[in-house]
């Protein structure tokens, strides 16, 4: 993940600046978020679903040798050939470029996963080798493309177009349609357990008995998912920004993020002389009609890319007497659109909706049962529980209202174990992260039976692209990496 804008960079007053600036700030993003690089490597062999008919998909990598990019010279770039559809492996099949740390074969390996759903992986491993390199210390990093992003990109113009790289902007249900509709008969292969069948592929193929995982944001729920489907297949647990392995209906209506949005808000005024209370100032910009999903999103990506918050109370509190020209600035900034190839939307709307647990259930659930559920939860959620929000911004945020219109699909079969392995579990949060809020890496560490946590006051979103702020992230991943 590319480094955050320095401070002083951000605080001005002009909306046409911080869209500007947004241009480039955009690419740290991450959120049951994500980014991705300004370009993708040119080591990321591009190859679109190819169709083997009566061949089986054996492990392997293909084509492994010198990178293209002169940024990945210590790394070797590969194909690694997958059956679009596990349980039919000698139909289609996609190919996810993937790059491999020069080693000794007998090296150990760290695969890294990054975030999303939608966001590229090869083209961020020399910068992630360079930030654990302390860490690593005799592994070899393993990156890839996950299946539907950078090579294998997914691409649906609409969802492109209204979301940026965000989860919390409301689509059009016009725009769901279209990209359901594109994936066609193709939607049930981009769940997360998906991806999951393509790491064990990867492992493999790189002939280890086990590897260490490190996942960041979305990252780490697909390294939790593969945890748990192939627990002897994994030697230690980097979660990083974490998104529980067991998703809940409150989940996608972002109640856990509310209530983090009170206590972040809080812990800065605690921090620094707000001009008023920024969380009664949020509430009314709400009830007078600023959309509440676009100013959660907004949140959780300031959490991502200046987690001081220290303009937010001012910009907030100027917005409420009449002057919103700065908070106006940054939601247009952050709906800007961004490359398919740097952040599929497409790809995220279909891990989505097969993954979440949704007001409905699962994505197997017929459109008038949706509507039900839909109009019980506004029945029924009270203005406590969404404060400093409304019941709107719960039920038409983009995790709801993805998968309130995306087609009819058959959810993918998966583990429903409620702990992690018995294996050394690092879990990393930073105590103002609105993208992936504390509560969650919470919930998710009592399923550990070896957790531990690093929580980090002051930090927000991805704490390992953090080092240089933080010293003591690298420090701790170093240290837990180094014990048996």
């Amino acid at each position: 993940m590319p480094a955050p804008v320095p401070p002083a960079f951000l605080p001005l007053r002009s909306g046409r600046t911080v869209l500007a600036l947004l241009a480039s700030v955009l690419l740290v993003l991450g959120a049951a978020c994500s980014s991705g690089p300004a370009a993708l490597a040119a080591s990321t062999a591009s190859a679109p679903p190819t169709v083997r008919p009566g061949t089986a998909v054996a492990p392997g990598l293909e084509h492994l040798g010198p990178c293209a990019d002169p940024a990945l010279a210590s790394f070797s770039c590969g194909l690694l050939r997958v059956p679009l559809d596990h349980e039919r492996t000698a139909g289609a099949t996609l190919a996810l470029p993937v790059t491999v740390q020069k080693g000794p074969a007998s090296d150990p390996v760290l695969l890294n996963l990054t975030g999303g759903p939608g966001q590229p992986g090869v083209a961020f491993a020399p910068r992630f080798a360079q930030r654990l390199a302390p860490a690593l210390n005799g592994r070899r990093l393993v990156m890839l493309d996950q299946r539907g992003t950078g090579a294998t990109a997914i691409s649906c113009p609409g969802l492109q177009r209204e979301m940026g790289e965000g989860d919390l902007l409301t689509p059009t249900a016009a725009s769901v349609r279209e990209c359901s509709g594109i994936l066609g008969a193709t939607r049930p292969f981009y769940g997360t357990q998906d991806t999951v069948q393509d790491l064990e592929l990867l492992r493999r193929a790189l002939r280890v008995r086990t590897m260490t995982v490190d996942g960041t944001s979305y990252g780490s729920y697909v390294a939790e998912r593969y945890a748990v489907t192939y627990p002897h297949a994994v030697d230690h647990l980097i979660l990083d920004s974490v998104v529980p392995h067991q998703w809940m209906p409150q989940d996608s209506l972002s109640l856990t993020s509310m209530v983090a949005v009170r206590r972040v808000l809080r812990d800065v005024c605690t921090a620094q002389q707000c001009p008023g209370d920024p969380v009664a100032d949020l509430a009314t910009l709400v009830s007078r009609g600023y959309d509440g999903p676009a100013l959660l999103n907004l949140l959780a990506i300031v959490s991502v890319i200046r987690p001081s918050f220290d303009f937010v109370p001012g910009m907030l509190h100027d917005a409420v007497n009449g002057n919103d020209g700065l908070l106006q600035g940054w939601l247009q900034g952050v709906a800007a659109e961004a490359p398919v190839a740097e952040f599929s939307q497409g790809l995220h709307a279909a891990t989505l909706c097969m993954d979440q647990v949704e007001p409905w259930g699962d994505s197997d659930t017929p459109f008038v049962a949706r509507e039900a559920a839909l109009q019980r939860v506004r029945s029924t959620l009270t203005a406590q529980q969404v404060y400093p929000f409304d019941v709107d911004t719960a039920t038409d945020n983009g995790l709801v209202q993805l998968c309130r219109s995306w087609d009819v699909t058959t959810p993918d079969r998966v583990s429903h174990k409620r702990n992690l392995p018995p294996v050394p579990t690092l879990f990393l949060a930073g105590d103002r992260d609105l993208s992936t809020p504390l509560e969650w890496a919470s919930r998710e560490f009592r399923r550990a039976p070896h957790g531990e946590v690093l929580v980090v006051r002051g930090a927000g979103h991805s704490l390992q692209s953090r080092g240089a702020e933080h010293p003591e992230i690298i420090e701790r991943v170093t240290a837990f990496l180094g014990r048996p």
